[in-house]
């Protein structure tokens, strides 16, 4: 029971994008005006535009429904077995259910414009035509995967799961200093070591010094200069050309 609900949660996450939104409203829109079945000569496009805004919308739980269903019982099948019991579902549910609904709404010779086989099978067609330009376009595009890791943490060699805490200038060298305190020495410019920081988010507080933000504990007056004190309780300077960043950044008030 368990994982039908979190199958159910799924789909429903799924289901309801922006993009599923906008393309309900689009495609309500589009069949309002083209107005088939017989309802551009029968109807207004008010008309037009409520009735296929209902029947599109009320397929789309019916939709998350049966995917949800299927997608439990049919767990171990291929993503296109699974696709086609869905869109055959959904049909076999769909078609009635919209003849039903015109003849309640127009009485029996809403049956001359449609039937349920009809409706059946183009719901159907439709179905087959939408899931295949869905896998075409998810098989063809390459998105670049998210990096979770930084690039300055492979260049030093650190170990999976270690996090960036604080790099700093050491005359050509730069210590890089990782949150479990081990600390790593190297030949290169901060400023290129900042370009491999694509992950952990932080600042630069100094010419010579960038901090994780993580790693900040607070900004605290040593000596009559403020400096920011890091989590294992050592201090940085700030430079002034940066204290306007760690404003922005929250790390203190002005």
């Amino acid at each position: 029971m368990r994982k039908s609900s979190l199958g159910l949660a799924a789909a429903i996450r799924g289901a309801l994008t922006p993009t599923i939104i906008l393309g309900w409203l689009a495609s309500s829109v589009v069949v309002a005006i083209s107005g088939p079945f017989g309802t551009y000569e029968t109807h207004g496009i008010v008309w037009r535009l409520a009735y296929w805004s209902v029947v599109i919308g009320v397929s789309i739980p019916i939709g998350i429904l049966c995917r949800a269903f299927w997608e439990q019982v049919l767990s171990a099948s291929s993503q296109w077995v699974r696709d086609l019991v869905v869109i055959a579902s959904l049909a076999l549910i769909f078609g009635p259910l919209v003849v039903g609904f015109n003849i309640w709404l127009i009485g029996p010779a809403a049956l001359q414009s449609i039937t349920w086989p009809t409706a059946s099978l183009v719901t159907f067609c439709i179905g087959i035509g939408l899931v295949t330009v869905r896998r075409w376009i998810h098989d063809t595009q390459r998105d670049e995967p998210v990096r979770k890791r930084d690039r300055l943490l492979d260049r030093i060699g650190a170990p999976d799961g270690r996090r960036l805490a604080h790099v700093a200038s050491d005359n050509h060298h730069i210590r890089i200093c990782t949150d479990d305190g081990t600390e790593y020495r190297i030949l290169m410019r901060l400023r290129d070591a900042i370009a491999e920081i694509d992950v952990e988010e932080g600042l630069c507080t100094h010419r010579s010094h960038w901090v994780a933000l993580f790693n900040i504990d607070k900004v605290d007056q040593i000596a009559g200069k403020e400096m920011v004190v890091m989590s294992c309780g050592t201090p940085v300077p700030i430079g002034p050309k940066y204290r306007p960043d760690l404003i922005n950044a929250g790390v203190f008030v002005a």
